[in-house]
């Protein structure tokens, strides 16, 4: 099975992009996943199907904070309220629904399909990635986009490196530059 999965995914604009890319076929099955409920009525396309939770490492409610100026308008909300940009209204957040993405990989997949993902997730990739590597279900994803936020998260560089080596060592088709997202 050909699976593109799209955490983090505010407008749209990478399912847009994946859809046109030569990685893309009719076969694939899509998922958005965001959980910004400022995001709620924006539409990913015929045949997405929509997640509206936080990717993160367990299933339940978790705290969100969105910009203090725009919360429709503005991307970098996140599950960290150390995050420096994104000018994020950390005394008022928002409660968000949350996925535990390494069981909802395990419990829909199996290490055998084509699962691509992209993630800009702003901080939450280094829990999710970490559970992944942990319970194995890291094997199930072929493909990653990745967007780092160590620096805007107060994420110690040396989790970021343990985290990036660790994924190196994996067969898995790694991508950090979302430019050469084609």
């Amino acid at each position: 099975m050909d699976v593109f999965v799209d955490l983090g995914a505010f407008s749209g604009s990478y399912i847009n992009k994946f859809k046109k890319s030569s990685m893309y076929n009719s076969g694939f099955r899509i998922y958005a996943f965001e959980c910004n409920p400022h995001l709620r009525d924006i539409k990913y396309g015929e045949g997405v199907e929509v997640i509206h939770k936080a990717a993160w490492i367990t299933d339940g409610e978790l705290s969100f904070f969105v910009s203090r100026k725009s919360p429709a308008k503005i991307q970098g909300s996140s599950v960290y309220k150390e995050k420096k940009t994104g000018n994020l209204d950390v005394e008022h957040p928002t409660m968000v629904q949350c996925c535990d993405f390494s069981n909802w990989l395990k419990t829909n997949f199996s290490p055998d399909d084509n699962i691509i993902v992209k993630m800009n997730i702003e901080g939450a990739e280094y829990d999710v990635l970490e559970k992944c590597i942990a319970d194995g279900t890291i094997r199930y994803i072929k493909t990653a986009w990745i967007l780092w936020h160590w620096k805007r998260c107060g994420i110690p560089v040396e989790r970021h490196n343990a985290i990036l080596a660790k994924l190196k060592t994996l067969p898995i088709n790694l991508h950090f530059n979302y430019k050469d997202f084609t």
